[in-house]
């Protein structure tokens, strides 16, 4: 409790100090203090998803699960889903975060990702054709050189 009250303060502080400087905190206090109250290196979706607001859920999600500020094109991205039920919108945001290239260079490990949770194979497109692969196995590929991801796909007939 203490330690929350000493980033509050931190943030207030900063805050005042960057529109004195004529610029503002790219963050919102409320993503400021849930990234300060979380682990560095994982992130509890249950708690990340407890944010209704689908607008702050996409900036908390972007913070804790890239370890960036959404940016503005990521944000208008977003914007024609903006209205959908928090919880399709937060299934969206959160699939589509995991399953990108950058998350992988994160490092972040996922708890309680409860919109993914006991979903161990997702159908992958290797060069047109659907094969159910396990997602570690999708993550390895993504990270091969692509002579290497070449052989992969002539070794599953498909290239």
């Amino acid at each position: 409790m203490e330690n929350k009250n000493i980033y509050s303060d931190i943030f207030a502080i900063v805050s005042e100090n960057m529109r004195s400087a004529g610029t503002e905190f790219e963050e919102s206090e409320e993503c400021y203090m849930l990234r300060c109250s979380s682990e560095p290196s994982g992130v509890d979706i249950a708690k990340l998803s407890k944010q209704t607001d689908n607008r702050k859920f996409l900036e908390n999600a972007y913070s804790q699960l890239l370890k960036r500020n959404a940016d503005v094109n990521t944000i208008n991205a977003w914007e024609s889903r903006i209205d959908l039920p928090y919880r399709e919108f937060q299934k969206l945001v959160t699939g589509s975060i995991i399953n990108s290239a950058e998350f992988t260079n994160t490092h972040v490990r996922v708890r309680n990702n409860f919109y993914t949770e006991n979903k161990p194979y997702r159908s992958v497109a290797l060069s047109g054709v659907s094969t159910a692969i396990p997602e570690k196995l999708v993550r390895m590929y993504r990270r091969m050189p692509a002579p290497l991801k070449k052989t992969v796909k002539k070794i599953m007939g498909m290239g």
